[in-house]
């Protein structure tokens, strides 16, 4: 059985990752020329509590191992809410080592679903087909995580689904890598079926597939050592309509708008802000010293990347703060006293 060569193909993807990479915030450099500060990698927390949900079932408190790991409770956030994609990787990681588990991510993958993804979940489901369920992940994956890609490429009578390189730490990337072939395996299955397994698969991983992930793919041909994550679809399923998808609806339409507007930033200030407005939901306001610890760097390496935008980290979490404040009054009928008490406004 022939595998399609994806080498070429994901050059395009590459490239169309270096686009948006240009698209990031830039500040003068000491010696006066431009120089790029990296936005922060950020990932729906809809993946991380797959994570501590799976914990739960199995009898580990996941409060006590973020606490070890000195992670903030990210699971106690709500599914759309935006958290450091390093994390999950961390989290999955340790995880996989404590229970000594190299496919806890597989499990982690064949205990959750599209459902639980949140808001990008819910407007894959609401697709007719599978090719438009397809389509729509790859066209708002960059919307769930900001350094994930997904691309669809035609070779003859199949479609290669693709993730592109992996980019977080090698710690946890092997789990991860589990964790993400189990939903490109569910997008197809949503239409095709839950006993629908891909003829042909690549994997990044160098680590020859063990007993539980050949017993999850069947007879499907693995190769491993590839540039992406990628499992072979016939095209002949890809008309197939989605066997319980969701009435397109203006929620479903609602809730990419959603997804939009609170679109992973390209700049590290904006993602820094989108951080701050996630602690402001869960903790209350951030100390600098929990936001430095988060994104790995010194309170003084911090407050030097935020000046180099003309930024203060009390101007920062201000902006979070408002932010919070203008969506929760226009979503609820809260008062305007108790949401100023909440979010720290001393002068309420």
């Amino acid at each position: 059985m022939s595998h399609f060569d994806l080498s070429s193909e994901m050059q395009a993807i590459r490239r169309g990752s270096d686009c948006n990479e240009s698209a990031r915030g830039r500040v003068a450099s000491p010696n006066g020329g431009p120089a790029t500060i990296e936005p922060i990698a950020l990932t729906r927390a809809s993946q991380l509590i797959d994570v501590t949900d799976t914990l739960e079932r199995i009898g580990v408190s996941p409060e006590q191992l973020l606490v070890n790991l000195g992670l903030p409770m990210w699971h106690f956030c709500g599914p759309d809410d935006l958290i450091p994609t390093r994390h999950i990787y961390t989290l999955l990681g340790e995880s996989a080592r404590l229970l000594g588990n190299r496919m806890f991510g597989l499990h982690v993958g064949l205990e959750s679903n599209i459902a639980t993804l949140g808001s990008y979940g819910n407007v894959i489901s609401s697709a007719f087909t599978i090719k438009d369920a397809l389509e729509r992940s790859c066209r708002l994956i960059h919307l769930h995580s900001s350094d994930a890609r997904l691309r669809l490429i035609r070779a003859g009578d199949e479609v290669w689904f693709c993730r592109s390189e992996f980019r977080g730490p090698k710690f946890g990337r092997t789990q991860i890598e589990q964790y993400v072939l189990t939903r490109l395996i569910d997008y197809v299955r949503i239409g095709a079926g839950p006993s629908w397994q891909p003829a042909k698969v690549h994997l990044q991983t160098h680590e020859a597939p063990g007993h539980e992930l050949r017993h999850v793919l069947g007879n499907s041909e693995i190769r491993i050592g590839q540039k992406v994550t990628a499992i072979a679809v016939p095209h002949a399923l890809l008309a197939l309509p989605l066997r319980h998808h969701r009435t397109p609806s203006e929620a479903s339409d609602a809730e990419e708008a959603r997804l939009r507007d609170t679109a992973p930033a390209t700049d590290f200030c904006g993602s820094l802000r989108q951080l701050a407005v996630t602690l402001l939901n869960q903790e209350g306001q951030p100390r600098i010293e929990t936001m430095a610890e988060i994104t790995g760097l010194s309170v003084r390496s911090l407050q030097r990347r935020l000046a180099s935008c003309g930024l203060t980290y009390i101007q920062i979490v201000d902006q979070a703060r408002y932010q919070v404040a203008t969506r929760l009054l226009e979503a609820s009928d809260i008062r305007i006293t108790d949401v100023a008490m909440n979010l720290g406004y001393a002068d309420s």
